[in-house]
């Protein structure tokens, strides 16, 4: 989606400014008076709500020093990496964020970028604390976009990781890109650039597009390793590689020809020797 609106933007020759969001430890600074909260509008029962409290409080935390164990405490913030239950009750504190955007929305003050046929506003997609920001090179955009995050932050107690965030930008000057960088205080980045483990904006035709693709298959089959693996066993590392790395790009992307017969000529030297 993220690359359709680049494209769209390109296409229509529109101006595009495109905000990637890092949160500073992002599970380990959650307000759990928010998580209620949250817990709370979007209708979960109070029964429910208990259970989730129990399961926040009852946990206990040491600190190492030294290789010893100091003296167990409560904690007051954040969410257990590891526990089932982390990632789901991080999307609903997430959506605390979607809801500011929205209603910013409805009040006319953060325009994103129109796209399709029936000019849908694409201001912000999120996938839990992947977060992308559309806007227009205008300062307006930007300062909304910087009380959203702060207001957010006051709230939910994510903060922003402004060595990590990045700023790019789609038919926009080198001089706007730098000032919109000293307004959000954030770093440059270039589009192409990296999203979920897929490369958005790249010209999905070119050979060097699909490059990550090929370089990971080249390295999970190297010769070296089909020399200590009998014929069957070459076959089934072929079909596990082939599922899993290819897929996810081509799930997205239609892959051309000339790569594929690329990826088919690594498979072919690894099984043969």
């Amino acid at each position: 989606m993220a690359n359709e609106v680049i494209e769209e933007a390109r296409n229509n020759k529109k101006q595009c400014l495109i905000v990637k969001l890092e949160f500073e430890k992002a599970y380990d600074s959650v307000s759990w008076d928010f998580l209620y909260y949250m817990l709370g509008t979007l209708g979960f029962g109070t029964k429910w709500v208990s259970w989730i409290k129990a399961c926040l409080e009852s946990s206990k935390i040491s600190v190492l020093v030294n290789g010893s164990p100091t003296q167990e405490f409560t904690p007051t913030r954040g969410l257990r990496q590891g526990d089932p239950l982390a990632p789901l009750l991080f999307l609903l504190i997430a959506e605390g964020l979607s809801g500011l955007v929205r209603q910013s929305d409805k009040m006319n003050l953060l325009e994103g970028i129109r796209v399709g046929r029936n000019k849908l506003n694409v201001n912000m997609l999120q996938f839990a604390d992947d977060t992308l920001f559309f806007c227009k090179p205008s300062s307006n955009d930007l300062v909304d976009i910087k009380s959203i995050l702060r207001c957010f932050e006051l709230a939910s107690g994510l903060k922003i990781n402004f060595h990590k965030s990045k700023l790019g930008g789609v038919g926009v000057g080198e001089d706007e890109l730098l000032r919109s960088s000293n307004i959000l205080n954030y770093g440059l980045m270039n589009v192409p650039f990296k999203y979920l483990g897929v490369c958005v904006g790249g010209n999905l035709r070119r050979k060097q597009f699909w490059e990550p693709v090929v370089n990971k298959i080249k390295k999970k089959l190297t010769r070296w390793k089909g020399r200590f693996l009998s014929f069957a066993g070459r076959v089934c590392l072929l079909k596990s590689v082939l599922t899993f790395v290819p897929l996810y790009y081509m799930s997205l992307f239609k892959m051309p020809i000339i790569v594929s017969k690329d990826i088919m000529r690594i498979q072919r030297k690894f099984l043969w020797g």
